[in-house]
């Protein structure tokens, strides 16, 4: 996952570009989606949270999400850019 703004304001393609992967499960739980990674006891701790969800794109092994994010104790516009590893867009 991605995310394509940073405090409120939309990164550039470059900024977008060079920020890493962050890699993991994507949970949704009532209007709350989670980026999770495995931990070693229970449940997976959030990379991430966006409220307020919505699909926003969706083509090949890309999916994107809208919504609002915590960013210390304001909330900002986000939007989630992930790619399905390990799977093949299907054949038409």
């Amino acid at each position: 996952m991605k995310r394509r703004f940073r405090r409120g304001v939309e990164l550039t393609d470059r900024q977008f570009g060079e920020q890493p992967w962050l890699h993991g499960a994507l949970e949704m739980h009532g209007a709350v989606l989670y980026l999770s990674q495995a931990g070693p006891h229970g449940k997976p701790p959030p990379e991430g949270t966006l409220h307020r969800v919505s699909l926003k794109a969706c083509f090949g092994n890309s999916i994107s999400f809208t919504g609002i994010e915590a960013n210390g104790e304001q909330w900002n516009a986000q939007v989630w850019y992930c790619e399905l590893s390990g799977s093949e867009p299907p054949k038409v």
